[in-house]
């Protein structure tokens, strides 16, 4: 075998190693997209998922409008990693929900919560936010501060969800007349926020429901009151009705003796 012979197969075989190593580089890269790609759509779901089920009154606007920022993060790194339509189309609608909701400066209605299954997965929720929360500042998409605070507004929550629920089971039982099971489910309810009872986020939570509380018993000490009165004022008459009838049966009795 000559000098050109071996020369011309080395380099045959070196030109299919690097065509191996071009193809297995490009599969790879192929690969590292469809798991960016794969990523970015899980991470669209869960915070439309953070979107869509938080009840309002434990989402502050804040909040609100930092998961519609990231959302549309999410939609721009999916569009630059494969350009499409329909992807395009979804991120201006969801930029239009975005500032549609900025400038609303109507309040959201609060979600009643009513339901114990309810209160579960909402609370399974605050926990998945948690883990987010700490995810984006490690890929430093949220600061540091904000987290904390954010953190700190997911720790009361936890509670208050509970003490939410007995309130509303205290305002159904008010509503039904049933005023000492609404007693019972408002002292329940501010049971509840002892944990977290020092807490800034807590005391309006706490006052609000010692002034339902405060306002019921001062009603039902009333209503109490007034039907005290009432059966002393009926007794006062009957007793009134039996002296009379004594006088009258006496007088009878007096007259007949006389007569007789």
């Amino acid at each position: 075998m000559t000098a050109v012979t071996i020369t011309v197969l080395l380099l045959v075989i070196g030109g299919f190693i690097a065509f191996a190593i071009f193809l297995q580089l490009k599969e790879q890269a192929r690969l590292e997209k469809l798991r960016k790609v794969t990523t970015l759509n899980n991470q669209l779901r869960q915070v439309r998922r953070y979107l869509d089920e938080m009840p309002p009154q434990y989402q502050p606007k804040d909040m609100r409008m930092w998961l519609f920022s990231r959302m549309i993060a999410i939609y721009d790194q999916l569009i630059e990693l494969q350009p499409d339509p329909t992807l395009t189309r979804r991120r201006g609608h969801l930029a239009e929900e975005m500032a549609e909701f900025q400038t609303n400066t109507q309040k959201r209605r609060a979600k009643p919560m009513n339901d114990e299954l309810l209160i579960i997965e909402v609370k399974r929720l605050f926990e998945s936010f948690k883990s987010y929360l700490i995810l984006s500042q490690k890929e430093k998409t949220i600061d540091q501060d904000v987290v904390y605070r954010y953190s700190k507004l997911l720790n009361f929550y936890h509670y208050k969800v509970n003490s939410d629920y007995h309130a509303y089971l205290a305002r159904k039982a008010f509503l039904s007349g049933q005023m000492d099971t609404a007693i019972e489910m408002y002292k329940e309810a501010l049971s509840q926020l002892t944990p977290i009872k020092e807490s800034v986020e807590a005391q309006p939570a706490i006052l609000k429901l010692k002034d339902l509380l405060q306002e019921i018993e001062d009603d039902l000490a009333l209503q109490k009151a007034e039907e005290e009165m009432t059966k002393n004022m009926d007794s006062e008459d009957e007793g009134e009705l039996d002296d009379e009838w004594s006088k009258f049966i006496e007088d009878s009795t007096f007259k007949t003796k006389k007569h007789f």
